[in-house]
């Protein structure tokens, strides 16, 4: 996604030039000292003298510049392979296991709302009723002697809507 928004701005910089009115120009101008620009190289350079340490010297002058540079993930303080493989094994079981496996737990695992438990009792209960002749919903579901219903006097000047 990153690169995608670095190459966006990259065609959008580039086809700026032709989209502004030929009148309006831009100058930058930098204001900053000439001698803050330069820049030094402390290091020393290993002479190029043709020997058999030479290349050994190229090689240890690589390895420790690359020590140098090299900033730690935090699962090893002083070894850079553990470090890195450390790194690597953990980024790849997050992803993974976590992401890809999880999702599939999720996705592909039981019915929790047991929406689909309901609805398969559902049709076996209209089957049922179907194959014994009744009506598949009953109009006396509850007992009409079970259900209490308030008097005249206590509804007095309620409306009541059906």
């Amino acid at each position: 996604m990153a690169f995608i928004v670095r190459q966006s701005g990259r065609l959008v910089g580039t086809f700026n030039n032709y989209l502004q009115p030929a009148h309006i120009g831009k100058r930058c101008i930098s204001t900053s000292k000439k001698n803050d620009e330069t820049a030094v190289v402390t290091e020393k350079i290993p002479s190029h003298k043709a020997t058999q340490n030479s290349h050994d010297v190229n090689t240890t002058a690589a390895a420790t510049a690359a020590k140098k540079k090299w900033m730690s993930y935090g699962f090893h303080p002083t070894d850079q392979y553990e470090d890195v493989a450390s790194a690597h094994v953990f980024s790849f079981l997050g992803v993974t296991l976590c992401m890809v496996l999880g999702s599939l737990v999720y996705y592909y695992g039981p019915d929790r709302t047991l929406k689909d438990w309901a609805q398969r009792e559902a049709y076996l209960l209209v089957r049922e009723r179907e194959a014994n002749g009744l009506p598949l919903l009953d109009p006396n579901y509850v007992e009409e002697s079970k259900i209490v219903l308030p008097s005249e006097e206590e509804l007095g000047d309620f409306e009541i809507i059906i």
